[in-house]
């Protein structure tokens, strides 16, 4: 239950298969360089008592980012990750494994805003995120600039040992002292699909994903989503049908054997420039559209 200062705004963004949410303090919220500052055994207590719990049992608080500092936020702001008590169905195994849904909290001070999904709802069951890949600081600006919270997190496996992979991008909002969603994409993973938070070079900031197609020759939809001057939220500006076919032995990842593509359609990268390769490739080739190492 939040207070009278706090909100939590959604609104749907079904192009990229999630919401864009404000969490955050309504103006006028105590705070400022001078407030209080809360320890994190003081955050994760905070954080564990405002969740459910389930026969005597509590959440347990996995993880914890200080986003005060990089974001440098008017008020003390924490986002933590904890896993629910309870159980889910995993592929791997026949009987339910303990652990419930993924609570994500942004915590403002020793306020906490979570969300989490429902294990019960058959829909949802393989959708709601059990577990957290990663939850990171990363810079879409030169020199560590631009600062963004980037959280990778994760479904149940269903039989095929498929899982739904989420990403996230979320900013700080000054003028609301809020965090807003720029981005949300949930892909899944069996069948070499990604969704990529580009850090350095000419598409720093920018999100790539590469999807299957659904028809013959299967290759991969790739998708570059870019932060536009308008309202700062990242959206769609390039999708094309891959030159990397599914299963055609190429080892690299398909954003990576879909670089030079994605760059040339970019402006980024014409023929005779260097190949954009990945580190460990020393000797790329590109064939027929597509960059392999040999």
């Amino acid at each position: 239950m939040f207070d009278a200062r706090h909100f939590v705004y959604c609104r749907g963004l079904p192009l990229l298969l999630g919401s864009l949410c404000v969490i955050g303090a309504a103006n006028g919220a105590a705070g400022g360089s001078s407030a209080e500052r809360f320890t994190v055994t003081e955050i994760t207590k905070a954080v564990i008592s405002s969740l459910p719990t389930l026969t005597g049992r509590s959440a347990n608080v996995i993880s914890t980012v200080d986003l005060t500092r990089p974001f440098e936020t008017s008020t003390q702001w924490t986002f933590a990750a904890a896993i629910l008590p309870g159980s889910h169905f995993d592929g791997a195994d026949e009987t339910p494994v303990d652990g419930g849904a993924l609570a994500q909290c942004f915590v403002e001070g020793l306020t906490p805003h979570c969300s989490y999904g429902n294990l019960l709802n058959d829909f949802d069951r393989f959708r709601t995120p059990v577990e957290l890949y990663s939850g990171r600081v990363v810079f879409a600006g030169e020199n560590n600039t631009n600062p963004l919270l980037l959280i990778k997190s994760a479904g149940a496996h269903s039989g095929n040992g498929s899982h739904a992979i989420h990403t996230d991008l979320y900013t700080y909002d000054r003028p609301s002292n809020s965090f807003v969603a720029l981005f949300t994409n949930v892909t899944g993973s069996n069948n070499n699909q990604e969704t990529r938070f580009v850090a350095d070079g000419p598409l720093r900031g920018d999100v790539v994903v590469a999807e299957p197609t659904s028809s013959a020759p299967f290759g991969f939809w790739v998708s570059v989503y870019v932060e536009t001057p308008r309202d700062g939220h990242l959206r769609r500006t390039l999708r094309y049908r891959s030159a990397t076919h599914y299963g055609d032995g190429n080892h690299l990842a398909v954003i990576d054997s879909e670089m030079p593509g994605i760059l040339q359609r970019m402006g980024f990268w014409k023929t005779g420039d260097p190949l954009p390769a990945p580190p460990e490739c020393t000797r790329p080739v590109l064939l027929r559209g597509e960059l392999w190492c040999q």
